[in-house]
């Protein structure tokens, strides 16, 4: 196995998850380590980190069954295994799988690494992981280096409280100052809108009813007055009784063609 070709694959898969060219080194400095434990860490303690970070990827996606394709696929792409990376198509034909079959199962696999859940409890693991390598190494910060962190916290959390109330104060002012404005604006088209309007609805009724009386459509300016005829409709029911007696009217009376539709009726 090569550990540089692991380290380059397991690289791959983190941008991948996390995005953003993502590494191994880069997500540590993510978690809190400072760049003299992780190069602590490069001294021959990476390839344990790295194994063991592996063996919980390789757990998550085990099935309850035991069954660990959906990892030997995602080992085999990266070449997290050590060995030389695969493409799909020979993957695929490793397991006897489709190269379409094996295409959706890599894409289900790389979702599920994507999730929020995975990316929690990736990071969450690899912390544990590394805290506890640096214990083995004894490794332990200084007393006073951690008192010191917590001093330099202290001011920089003093220093974001006093910019965040200088902020509210600012924005709080300006938003005043914007809505007596927005106030001043409402109070001075407010009734010249509604009786904008009001002499509109007025006006069209007005203009609705005097069309009914001409008969026709008129048109002026961007609008026309469309004048439609009602809809005449017949009974049907009194001019069949008035058929019956005055015969000549049925030449007027049209009837379409039958249709058959299918319905489900329940049966006992």
């Amino acid at each position: 196995m090569d550990f540089k070709t692991q380290l380059t694959g397991l690289n791959e898969l983190l941008a991948v998850i996390y995005g953003n060219e993502m590494s191994l080194s880069a997500l540590l400095h993510e978690l809190g380590f400072e760049q003299s434990q992780i190069d602590q860490l490069q001294d021959g303690h990476l390839e344990t980190i790295v194994a063991q970070f592996l063996e919980v990827t390789h757990k998550r996606l085990t099935s309850d069954s035991g069954k660990d394709t959906y990892y030997q696929i995602l080992s085999r792409r990266y070449g997290l295994d050590g060995q030389p990376h695969q493409q799909l198509s020979a993957i695929a034909e490793k397991h006897n799988f489709s190269p379409e079959h094996l295409r959706q199962l890599f894409e289900e696999i790389i979702q599920r690494c994507q999730s929020k859940t995975w990316q929690t409890e990736l990071r969450k693991s690899l912390k544990y992981i590394v805290v506890a390598q640096l214990g083995k190494m004894h490794e332990r910060p200084a007393r006073e280096h951690v008192a010191s962190k917590l001093e330099r916290l202290s001011n920089l959390r003093g220093a974001a409280e006093v910019a965040r109330l200088d902020y509210e104060t600012r924005r709080t002012k300006i938003l005043k100052q914007v809505q007596s404005e927005l106030d001043a604006v409402d109070s001075e088209y407010k009734p010249v809108l509604e009786a904008a309007e009001e002499n509109i609805t007025v006006l069209e009724n007005e203009i609705k009813t005097e069309v009914l009386l001409y008969g026709e459509s008129i048109s002026g300016g961007m609008y026309r007055a469309a004048y439609t005829q009602g809809r005449v409709s017949w009974d049907n029911e009194g001019m069949a009784k008035y058929a019956t007696s005055h015969p000549d009217v049925l030449q007027f009376r049209k009837q379409g063609q039958p249709i058959v539709s299918l319905r489900v009726v329940n049966k006992d």
